[in-house]
């Protein structure tokens, strides 16, 4: 594989059984994504883009097909080694947060990296580190319910990038924010590009898609014509 490719999905296929009649979520997929690449995904509600997102996220697994992240085949490697593999490859920005309510916005970054092998002193202050350059340094001690959706989401994109993964994967991350706080998200993920990570966002808002490098398309199942998947 190109040294410059971080992501390769060759074939991918997923297929769901509703009782005995199956559903096809992808249909052969097939796309390549280089380092610094940010590349939005689009295309209709059900069109497969959040079961691509969660295959290339090591969270389901592919009926067929393969994904190379980094150099390593994750669709080949045992279940136990997959968590590794997440924590030290790839970072994750949800929609709804999936923040943990009982710990503050510093804890819920802290933890992303207590199973790194990171020292705590260390985690602390890359915590705060982060915390602060999203605009959050007043709000370390803040838990979840007391922050805005915006301050939530900008809790989680620290918590993504805290481990300095290859790459950053963002399901709708400007979903349900302001304008405002969207620019804010989008100049996150533009100074990430900068640094040579890779972001990769699933998003209908053409506003963020206009700032990504390229757009894939999925449609039923497979990329688009003209998609750009590779």
């Amino acid at each position: 594989m190109d040294d410059s490719i971080i992501l390769e999905v060759e074939g991918l296929s997923k297929t769901y059984m509703q009782g005995k009649i199956p559903v096809y979520a992808l249909r052969s997929v097939s796309l390549s994504v280089k380092k610094g690449e940010m590349v939005a995904i689009m295309g209709p509600s059900g069109s497969g883009k959040s079961t691509l997102m969660a295959l290339i996220g090591c969270l389901e697994k592919a009926t067929s097909g393969k994904i190379v992240i980094d150099g390593v085949d994750v669709t080949s490697v045992p279940d136990r080694r997959l968590p590794r593999i997440r924590r030290e490859k790839l970072g994750f920005v949800f929609q709804h947060y999936n923040l943990l309510t009982a710990l503050s916005a510093i804890g819920n970054v802290e933890l992303a990296m207590r199973f790194s092998n990171v020292s705590k002193r260390e985690r602390i202050e890359r915590a705060e580190s982060l915390l602060g350059k999203l605009g959050l340094g007043d709000r370390l001690k803040h838990k979840p319910t007391e922050l805005s959706g915006g301050e939530q989401q900008r809790v989680s994109i620290a918590r993504a990038i805290a481990n300095r993964p290859a790459i950053v994967l963002a399901d709708e991350p400007t979903g349900e924010v302001d304008s405002k706080t969207r620019d804010a998200i989008i100049g996150i993920f533009e100074s990430l590009r900068a640094r040579g990570q890779t972001v990769i966002i699933v998003t209908h808002d053409q506003y963020v898609a206009d700032h990504c490098d390229r757009v894939i398309r999925i449609v039923d199942g497979g990329i688009a014509d003209g998609g750009e998947g590779v």
